[in-house]
């Protein structure tokens, strides 16, 4: 009896290399009759990305998009959804804006902060901030008006909304621009001033937001037109450390100079 048991557990245990080695063929052969996709204005998407809609084993699902009434590119970061205004293969970014920010609405900004600490946090290893001249924006909502508020102090009255936007002309007067709709008071939009040393008495903080520009001596307007472009975020990182099989194509140069290939995954 002992050694009919033994036996059938010495073979199982003999096939499961096989059945380990059976599974990364089936899965690195799905992977090579992965075609790219399209949504929208945004064609070519191939590795690490792919639609929700796509066959399983294509992409990463790490960076998994879905293509909202078949026209629109979504992403979600930290479970906000963003569009993809452009995703670009040759420097590994993808161009986000939130969905909250309509073109044509000054008064509309994201709902949700983007910080460095947040896109680290909730995705390492996945996507990063590289923006060398990038500016932290403080959206302030302020109880007073500041007569003569400090040079890193932007203040955002001079949004206008025009026909059909989000928030109409009835809202209260008090209201003067995006921080502070749906309450009283006057909104101004600190610039790469220290967080919390530098807010203004009697102002709360509505919105902690990087963009990848140097944003001093601009309007509001600029701002604006900032949130609309979106930002960009970099998935260099994964390509570089977590796949052997170099699927988004570095260079030999790129792969010796950043020590790229660490890990290995079994596909060819």
């Amino acid at each position: 009896m002992f050694s009919r048991v033994f036996r059938h557990l010495f073979g199982a245990y003999a096939a499961l290399p096989f059945l380990v080695i059976l599974s990364s063929y089936h899965s690195c052969s799905a992977r090579k009759n992965c075609t790219p996709s399209s949504c929208g204005n945004i064609h070519n998407i191939s590795y690490p990305f792919r639609l929700n809609t796509d066959p399983k084993g294509c992409g990463n699902k790490n960076y998994e998009l879905t293509c909202e009434n078949n026209v629109r590119p979504t992403l979600h970061l930290d479970k906000v959804k963003h569009y993809v205004q452009a995703i670009n293969y040759s420097n590994f970014t993808i161009r986000l804006v939130d969905t909250a920010v309509q073109k044509d609405d000054c008064f509309s900004i994201p709902h949700h902060s983007i910080t460095k600490e947040v896109i680290h946090s909730a995705y390492f290893y996945y996507y990063e901030i590289n923006w060398p001249d990038s500016s932290v924006l403080t959206f302030l909502c302020c109880k007073n008006q500041m007569l003569n508020p400090p040079d890193y102090i932007m203040d955002a009255s001079s949004c206008k909304n025009g026909s059909g936007t989000t928030y109409s002309s009835s809202s209260s007067s008090s209201i003067s621009s995006p921080s502070c709709v749906d309450m009283e008071g006057h909104s101004y939009v600190m610039v790469d001033g220290h967080i919390i040393k530098d807010v203004p008495d009697l102002c709360r903080i509505n919105l902690i937001y990087y963009v990848p520009k140097n944003m001093r001596n601009m309007t509001y307007t600029d701002v604006h037109d900032i949130l609309v472009y979106g930002f960009e975020l970099s998935w260099f990182s994964f390509c570089c450390y977590y796949s052997t099989e170099n699927r988004c194509n570095l260079d030999e140069a790129t792969v010796k100079n950043h020590y790229c290939f660490n890990d290995y995954t079994g596909c060819t």
